[in-house]
């Protein structure tokens, strides 16, 4: 597609069309519809990246109060997602199950059930007894008990994404799909350009949205950013003959293993076992992990021993060291805007994401939350713990 000489000086160019990226270019438009946005996808169509397969998980159960904050400022975008955007997202508020099979991590749950309360978000602590009256289908002799939290919730992540681009473009963004974008333009200490394949386009000012490969397109410009990619593999199975319909997401936090049911209660998406993968963009699945993630499913819930194993898909996780997004513009690069490192939670906290750049964006500033522990500087300016 021809690329006009009005779109090859916008006023911002987002690099990305995830959800992250068309976010960000909502929101900036919603503040600002005279604002001018090219969008630069590599892809060839949208959805091919990491929303596309994401499980369509939105949660409020977080210990940090930075993430509780980021769901919560993303929580009313969800609600009356179907009367803004005219489409339906399959938004079902299920709730969430987090269970703690240690003193360690039962303690953790009954701090963060405190804190979350502080911020008004309702969980309620489960004890053993009550947990498995509630789920009988858990198994009776691992769970010291859990938490469970009502606004967690399901949406589609294709019919969200599908629906935020086309109210992009209907506000005049003009998004190109197969443009890569090859390397930042620099005019000192300022952003002048990108370069693609198929040319180069000039703006003052670029948002770095492209997930995982996030720390490759920084390190063009001379930004050393401290994002990785880890594969994740989802398995798709039949679901649990003893698991009901509507059941929360549950969660394993010894061993990291979820379970989440499909809209349609005859498949469930499982995973979690895998997060201490090494970085890389390898999305191969990898068979060998499969014996160690079916025992921790099996002592999550016992009757996984009769699910039948449908497929398996794999996606690209980005990460940063602290598991904190990085949100904010590059030091010493002025209109370098940076929305990377969502550590698997991208699609919940697109929102927020959107809000907070679109801020900054446009005000140089933003109130909705403290950005000090999303500032991109943070790794230098702090030592992080080994663990």
């Amino acid at each position: 597609m021809h690329i006009s000489s009005k779109e090859l000086k916008p006023d911002i160019i987002i690099i990305g069309a995830g959800i992250i990226g068309l976010s960000i270019a909502y929101h900036i438009l919603e503040a600002d519809p005279k604002r001018s946005i090219t969008i630069l996808e590599k892809q060839k169509m949208l959805g091919m990246g990491s929303t596309g397969i994401g499980t369509g998980s939105i949660r409020h159960q977080f210990s940090s109060p930075l993430l509780r904050r980021l769901s919560l400022l993303s929580r009313d975008f969800f609600l009356n997602f179907q009367s803004t955007f005219n489409t339906p997202i399959e938004y079902l508020e299920k709730g969430g199950l987090m269970l703690a099979d240690n003193e360690v991590l039962w303690n953790q749950l009954q701090l963060t059930v405190e804190a979350a309360e502080t911020d008004g978000i309702p969980m309620k602590l489960l004890e053993q007894e009550e947990l498995l009256r509630n789920f009988s289908y858990l198994n009776r002799d691992r769970f010291q008990g859990g938490t469970f939290c009502p606004w967690d919730a399901y949406a589609d992540p294709y019919a969200v994404l599908a629906a935020v681009y086309a109210a992009v473009r209907q506000k005049g963004a003009n998004v190109h799909f197969g443009r890569e974008a090859t390397k930042i333009i620099l005019d000192g200490e300022r952003i002048k350009g990108v370069e693609t394949k198929q040319g180069t386009i000039w703006s003052p000012l670029i948002v770095n949205a492209v997930g995982p490969h996030a720390a490759q397109l920084a390190a063009t410009a001379g930004i050393m950013l401290p994002v990785q990619p880890f594969r994740r593999q989802v398995y798709v199975c039949t679901n649990p003959i003893d698991v009901p319909p509507k059941t929360p997401l549950i969660t394993d936090l010894a061993t990291g293993f979820y379970l989440h049911q499909e809209v349609s209660a005859k498949t469930v998406l499982l995973g979690g076992t895998d997060q201490y993968t090494w970085p890389g963009f390898e999305e191969g699945v990898d068979k060998s992990v499969a014996e160690d993630f079916f025992t921790a499913a099996m002592e999550a819930i016992p009757s996984a021993i009769d699910i039948k194993w449908l497929r398996t898909y794999t996606g690209i996780c980005e990460q940063t060291p602290d598991f904190l997004p990085i949100i904010g513009e590059a030091p010493g690069l002025n209109g370098f805007i940076l929305a990377n490192g969502f550590s698997g939670h991208g699609f919940m906290h697109a929102p927020a994401a959107g809000l907070i750049a679109a801020d900054l964006i446009l005000k140089g500033r933003t109130e909705r939350i403290d950005l000090n522990s999303f500032q991109p500087d943070r790794f230098a300016r702090f030592s992080l713990p080994e663990s």
